[in-house]
């Protein structure tokens, strides 16, 4: 967070001027059980944690997100949680700085981002009335947002294709009629049946893929289970048409069925459509935040042209992803989805990142780079 949204001084006005900031180790309040025995063995040396049963540590455990190795939270002085914010959401594409003063915005605003997944939607849903809702489209399924109506709602089916197959539903949204961009926000549950279901949002132009990881999704919920919900976010700096797929898990039964419910809404951009300026270099990645999130994207897809031409030196050595056989390369990459982010800093002049990484002999992995001949490129990976 220091390295990226934090860097930026706009930020840091807003949120001197709109919060007291605070920030709590993960370690002392025990979230996992690595954390747990490691603070049991230093209470032994008399080492006195935070009290976890206060108030304001219950509510910072309530907004945690599962599997997620920091979050960033808005917690009202009633003490309930607002926001949330999960610092490997917020590395996917886009400007990192104005999606993350649009998460702080909207959590002042009431709007609970980040936490739609944990409201379980059959609580709430009056299915009947979702059917004979004049906002529902069960057959032609593409809907139009505008100003004076920005959200609607897509009640369908998708099918589950089998391991490394996608058999999309597809859901067209057309947003142009925000001019200056905005916050889109799909809130989906799925059905009671027994398949999962996996949602990707592409570009409205895209030729979503038959088959294979799903690549040029601009974000994605993946393997939502039966009976829960889950939020895909995005931010766009002007208006556009996008494509929401909606097909069953890669590990549901082959041609087994279920039904998705997706409330789909856009909250307008606040300032002009711009992108804040990044800092500026005659690499394509305009900074070493942006040459991180394409290296790790790039890693997740197995997509060995993209990263060669991030890497030089002993980094070219220690990635091997050219000799994966490509009937395997489906599998390795699901599993490579869940690769994250565990931290990032500048250490002088260089950039270093470390990786969680499932498979990898070792769970962690340290990346850096650094300018060479005035570009951003990894020259070690270990």
């Amino acid at each position: 967070m220091r390295a990226v949204v934090l860097s930026d001084d706009r930020i840091i006005e807003f949120l001197n001027e709109n919060f007291i900031n605070i920030w709590v180790s993960n370690v002392e309040l025990e979230r996992t059980p690595n954390k747990r025995a490691y603070i049991a063995k230093r209470r032994q040396h008399g080492f006195k944690p935070f009290d976890r049963t206060h108030p304001l540590m219950q509510a910072i455990m309530k907004g945690w997100k599962a599997h997620s190795p920091s979050d960033s939270l808005v917690i009202s002085s009633k003490l309930e949680v607002m926001g949330r914010q999960p610092v490997n959401e917020l590395l996917s594409p886009g400007s990192l700085t104005q999606r993350y003063l649009m998460f702080l915005k909207r959590s002042l605003a009431g709007k609970l981002p980040g936490l739609g997944e944990d409201t379980p939607a059959s609580q709430s849903t009056d299915w009947e009335a979702v059917l004979e809702s004049g906002h529902v489209t069960t057959d032609a399924l593409k809907i139009v947002l505008t100003a004076e109506d920005p959200e609607q709602e897509v009640l369908s089916t998708f099918r589950a294709p089998g391991q490394g197959y996608q058999d999309y539903t597809v859901v067209e949204i057309d947003a142009t009629a925000f001019e200056n961009g905005g916050w889109l926000t799909i809130d989906l549950w799925v059905g009671d049946a027994e398949a999962a279901g996996s949602f990707d949002l592409y570009q409205g132009d895209s030729i979503l893929p038959t088959e294979g990881m799903p690549n040029g999704a601009l974000t994605s919920a993946w393997d939502v289970p039966p009976e829960q919900g889950s939020v895909i976010e995005y931010y766009f700096d002007q208006g556009q048409v996008f494509k929401l797929g909606a097909t069953g898990s890669w590990f549901s039964e082959k041609g087994s069925i279920n039904g998705f419910l997706a409330k789909i809404s856009v909250e307008p951009g606040t300032e002009s459509g711009q992108e804040p300026e990044k800092v500026s270099s005659t690499h394509s990645y305009q900074s070493p935040e942006d040459l991180m999130n394409a290296f790790v994207k790039a890693f997740k897809n197995l997509d060995s042209e993209a990263l060669h031409s991030m890497i030089t030196g002993n980094a070219k050595e220690s990635l091997e992803i050219d000799d994966v056989p490509e009937g395997m390369r489906a599998q390795i990459s699901q599993m490579l989805s869940q690769m994250e982010v565990l931290s990032s800093e500048y250490v002088g002049d260089e950039f270093h990142f470390r990786l969680r990484v499932p498979m990898a002999d070792r769970e962690e992995a340290t990346v850096k780079m650094r300018k060479i001949d005035g570009v951003w490129l990894v020259y070690d990976v270990n």
